[in-house]
């Protein structure tokens, strides 16, 4: 595959790892994977982990960005660039 694009997905998955090997796995040299996806600035504490409302709001899977980054090192992703976007409410 030359490009896989993920939006708001990863985050649910119980295996981000296992997400990021199979999509190395699968693209070309050179392919692109861009991700959309909630990250969070600091650990989610554990109620919310465990909350099923949380989970329907796809809240209670996100990771720190910098775990992000460090999966997909780990199964020799390169060229890794992180764009934030905020909203206030």
């Amino acid at each position: 595959m030359d490009v896989i694009i993920s939006n708001c997905v990863i985050n649910l998955s119980p295996d981000k790892s296992k997400v990021y090997a199979e999509a190395f796995r699968v693209l070309k040299p050179g392919g692109k994977l861009p991700v959309s996806d909630i990250v969070t600035d600091g650990s989610l504490p554990e109620a919310v982990k465990k909350s099923l409302s949380a989970w329907a709001g796809c809240v209670a899977g996100a990771v720190e960005a910098e775990e992000y980054v460090t999966m997909m090192k780990a199964v020799d992703f390169t060229d890794i660039s992180i764009a934030s976007v905020c909203f206030d409410q």
